[in-house]
């Protein structure tokens, strides 16, 4: 095969095996969506959950944006005086929602609002004076931005000496060293802003305020949802990441926005040609949005705010298919702006600069910035256009990944009178006669910066697969990631070597390339859209490497898998390079070599054993069963020696004590005492608990974390080690199934200091909190007050000066999962009785010469067996541990006997005594339902009580 079009360079994210693991395990799903969750950030279960499977009431609370309450409160009163408020906006589809929904919330609210658009091509961006002057003199008393006014701090000083109007400022973009002195200024991005979530639109800090604003006036506590059409079109048409939050607004909105209320949306959807039944992000982003943006780009935005606010159907029409003229002008100038500046640089070589810079007195300033983006589409490599108007020019630049072009800008700022932006877009203005000069200084300054490489397109694949890997099942399940977007795109998967069965061109103008491919001996139909410049290298019988997206394809009553071609390549021979090194425990040899050699071990520990996911707590308790001998009990159990090791090696340096404390109830923070010389920090119920740790390991020196079981040690030290910017990245795991010697070696590494943060279990925090950390994390809530009173006494034994308590309800919700699995009610335990009965057809034993049924297994899959059949039968619960703990209970009762170890048919049923039995007449059921009894119990108490009365025994035992 010879050069296909554009070649790109393949990036394959590298693989978490130890994450991925443990997200497939925790949350029932395949190890592929697991790889995709955490390329695209989602690192830890709660966010997985989330992300997966959020709901708006795990939206943030707007009470945690700073100056929330205070906003609220002027609003409201100004309302209540009848004052007039005023909602400054900006011109773009983000900036219009904003406005739109901010004037509908206040208009509910009995306000008396008008809003304002500065005019993009003769006032630009942002608060102006004169604006400012003008609603002053209309007698506009209270002024509220939305998606601007951050970096106004000349202009809301200008107010405040002329005496008005006063200023609330919601925005969301980057917060400069000094905020304008504003009545309220609300942006999560602001330094001490604890909001949850830092990458809300415009549209998305209004709608914060909009449901402050509506839960104090009385509206409920879900009157905000109304909004979601709105906030939806905002949050996609601005590009944020759809994570967090914001995918709960799009994801909930988009159904809302199907089948909304408003007569401007809906006017705007039949102008645009979108169906409800077909609502998704790119229809928003493709086809709402640029209709939106076009009123703004070819003239006045206030036409947007109209459709969006218009209650009429009829004038609603109108405005719509206005803004649909607008938009096909917009689409006809940028047509011909492209056109020209691509006929610049066939005369000049396309490929003559590292930088291309063009000029032009006739290009409309109100869609260069579109046109440069789609030059360095064809290009790749950076465009910047500028429109020239007389003696100066507005200019406006994009540019690829890994050149910075603001960077860029400034270091050729003394050809510019001003610029802006970030480092993939930047506007300036500039002297007409300097554009030459600018052009020759931001080449010379990108070949001492830029590489040969940098200039060729990147394909980032999430994973490597083969096509057996992805059949409809898992396909359907990828679909749980919608909606897509920035920071969530649609997964691009590659299968390498596959054989070309047949390959044409499709479409009206055969512009699409049409293949049926086959590796081993799956088949699948694939597409290409605007591939088809690769036919003429192709032919039946190759083998190539393709990069796709796959998806569902419905005909006939059939769904079968088709691949999305996003690139194809000759077949290559490709050489796994491993960089790692071979595992170690010699903490002197380099604490980056020792750390990376532990997370090299950690990615074997999920699959040795199941037991490596369960909290430490259960499996302590099932260690003792295995450590009194119970017969073939052990045998059944399944649990792999090293947990019966570990168990007793490291729990029996506390044995447990029973202690606890007592100090007087303060909200958040129980100051230390003579008996108690600790700060005890009332955090529980604390949202968003890792981004929390993330920012408590930053700021905080000696940070040592427990967590209720060993894979979240390894979990969330990995997701510190990626998120954490400070002194948080120092961060290791040390959990009972390491060895001893690379336990001791995390200490000693935590005493020196090397180690900021360390994740661990309780069984080994005694021995950790004395090596001198400084604050101690009780980040899950402990299973049982045994479990309590250990890290209570660590905390009194070490050296520690603040305890955190951030644990949860959802800590105790685990919880009734794992000790339903190790008590078993009645039910489940009935049910494994009648399977039995069931497999030995009743009369107690397997017949002679009887084929083996669906539990008759081979010794060690016995009780895997009978527990998948158990879930399936509506006990998701079960684990292999309760069937052996349940046949534990049926033997003490009489009901069935043991046969030995690997005998194949390991359990046979005794003759029915012909009474009813009880099963409280079994000495391990009592003593299982007494523990589970007294966990939940305690856990209730723990979540509920003041914290002076969860600790209330520690001192009082330790006294006597």
């Amino acid at each position: 095969m010879q050069k296909m079009v554009k070649e790109k360079v393949w990036r394959v994210k590298e693989a978490n095996p130890v994450l991925q693991q443990i997200l497939s395990r925790k949350l029932g799903i395949s190890p592929l969506l697991a790889r995709l969750l955490v390329n695209r950030g989602v690192l830890t279960i709660e966010d997985a959950r989330l992300f997966l499977k959020g709901n708006l009431n795990q939206a943030g609370d707007p009470y945690l944006l700073p100056d929330m309450h205070r906003a609220v409160e002027i609003i409201l009163a100004a309302i209540k005086d009848r004052k007039n408020i005023l909602v400054y906006g900006d011109y773009d589809a983000d900036g219009v929602t904003a406005t739109a929904l901010m004037v509908k919330v206040l208009e509910r609210l009995g306000a008396r609002v008008d809003y304002y658009i500065p005019h993009r091509l003769t006032q630009g961006y942002g608060l102006h004076e004169g604006a400012l002057h003008r609603a002053r003199q209309a007698g506009v008393d209270l002024l509220v931005t939305v998606d601007c006014g951050i970096s106004a701090k000349k202009e809301v000083e200008a107010a405040k000496r002329a005496r008005g109007p006063e200023i609330i400022i919601t925005d969301h973009h980057q917060v400069p060293e000094e905020i304008p002195p504003a009545l309220a200024v609300i942006n999560p991005q602001r330094r001490d802003s604890p909001y949850p979530f830092k990458e809300l639109a415009g549209v998305g800090v209004a709608l914060k305020l909009a449901q402050a604003l509506l839960q104090a006036a009385g509206e409920g506590e879900t009157a905000w949802h109304d909004y979601l059409d709105l906030a939806c079109v905002g949050t996609v048409a601005d590009i944020v990441p759809l994570t967090g939050e914001n995918r709960l607004l799009v994801k909930h909105g988009l159904p809302r926005l199907a089948a909304t209320a408003n007569p401007g949306l809906q006017a705007l959807m039949q102008v645009s040609g979108v169906k409800a039944e077909k609502m998704g992000a790119r229809e928003v982003g493709f086809a709402l949005a640029p209709r939106l943006n076009a009123a703004g780009r070819m003239g006045d935005s206030r036409m947007a705010v109209e459709l969006l606010l218009c209650r009429d159907p009829v004038r609603a029409g109108e405005l719509a298919a206005q803004l649909d003229r607008e938009n096909r002008e917009r689409q006809q100038v940028e047509s011909r702006v492209l056109a020209e500046a691509l006929g610049m640089l066939d005369a000049l070589g396309r490929n003559r600069d590292l930088v291309v810079v063009l000029a032009s007195p006739g290009w409309h300033p109100g869609v260069i910035g579109i046109v440069a983006s789609r030059l360095v589409e064809i290009l790749y490599r950076p465009v910047l256009l500028v429109s020239l108007d007389g003696d100066q020019g507005k200019g406006s630049g994009r540019s690829i990944p890994g050149f910075h072009l603001y960077q860029a800008l400034s270091s050729c700022r003394d050809h510019l009178l001003a610029f802006g932006g970030h480092e993939g877009a930047a506007g300036f203005t500039i002297t007409a006669g300097r554009v030459d000069a600018l052009r020759e200084a931001l080449n010379d300054y990108a070949a001492a910066v830029m590489s040969p490489d940098l200039l060729r397109p990147g394909l980032e694949i999430d994973a490597l697969v083969s096509l057996e890997d992805i059949p409809c099942e898992v396909v359907a399940e990828l679909e749980s990631l919608r909606p897509h977007g920035h920071g969530n795109p649609e997964p691009l998967l590659a299968c390498c070597g596959v054989a070309v069965i047949n390959c044409r061109e499709v479409g009206r103008e055969g512009r699409h390339l049409k293949l049926l491919v086959r590796e081993n001996g799956t088949v699948r139909d694939s597409i290409g859209f605007d591939l088809v410049g690769y036919l003429e290298n192709l032919a039946p019988g190759e083998a190539v490497d393709l990069a796709f997206v796959p998806s569902l394809d419905q005909w006939n009553g059939h769904v079968r898998v088709q691949l999305e071609i996003k690139d194809l390549r000759r077949s290559r021979e490709r050489k796994e390079v491993s960089t790692r090194q071979e595992p170690g425990t010699d903490p002197e040899r380099g604490m980056d070599d020792f750390l990376a050699a532990l997370h090299t071990e950690a990615e074997k520990s999920p699959v040795q054993s199941p037991y490596f996911f369960f909290p430490e707590f259960v499996q302590r308790k099932l260690a003792e069963y295995e450590q009194k001998g119970s017969g073939s009990l052990a045998a059944a159990l399944q649990i792999p020696g090293g947990l019966n090791h570990h168990a007793a090696t490291s729990l029996e340096c506390s044995a447990f004590p029973r202690v606890a404390c007592t100090t007087e109830r303060v909200p958040d923070t129980l100051q230390p005492t003579a008996e108690l010389p600790f700060q005890i920090m009332d955090l529980r119920g604390q949202s968003s608990r890792p981004s929390w740790l993330a920012g408590l390991a930053d700021a905080r020196q000696r940070l040592l974390v427990v967590v209720g079981s060993a894979h979240r040690t390894v979990e969330l030290a990995l997701y510190l080690s990626r998120v954490c910017s400070g002194s948080g990245r120092q961060v290791a795991f040390c959990h009972p199934w390491l060895n001893r010697q690379q336990q001791e070696a995390l200490r000693k590494l935590f005493a020196r200091g090397e180690l900021n943060v360390l994740l661990t279990t309780p069984s080994l925090a005694p021995a950790l909190a004395g090596a001198g950390t400084g604050h101690l994390v009780i980040y899950n809530l402990p299973y049982h007050r045994e479990e309590w009173d250990l890290l209570l006494a660590a905390a009194l034994a070490g050296e520690v000066r603040s305890l955190w308590l951030p644990f949860g309800a959802e800590d105790m919700q685990e919880a009734r999962f794992y000790l339903a699995a190790l008590a078993p009610d009645r039910d489940p335990l009935a049910r494994l009785y009648t399977l039995l009965h069931r497999a030995t057809g009743g009369n107690g034993a397997r017949p002679h010469g009887r084929e083996a049924g669906p539990v008759e297994t081979d010794g060690d899959g016995f009780s895997r067996r009978l527990a998948g059949l158990l879930r399936r039968g509506g006990c998701p619960w079960v684990q292999d541990f309760t069937v052996a703990l349940g046949l534990k209970v049926f033997s003490e009762l009489g009901l069935v006997e043991w046969s030995p170890p690997g005998s194949g048919w390991p359990v046979s049923l005794r003759p029915a005594c012909g009474q009813k039995l009880s099963l409280e007449a079994s000495p391990t059921y009592r003593r299982l339902h007494q523990l589970k009894k007294e966990a939940l119990a305690w856990q209730k108490h723990a979540l509920e009580a003041p914290v002076r009365e969860i600790v209330a025994g520690f001192l009082t035992e330790r006294r006597l």
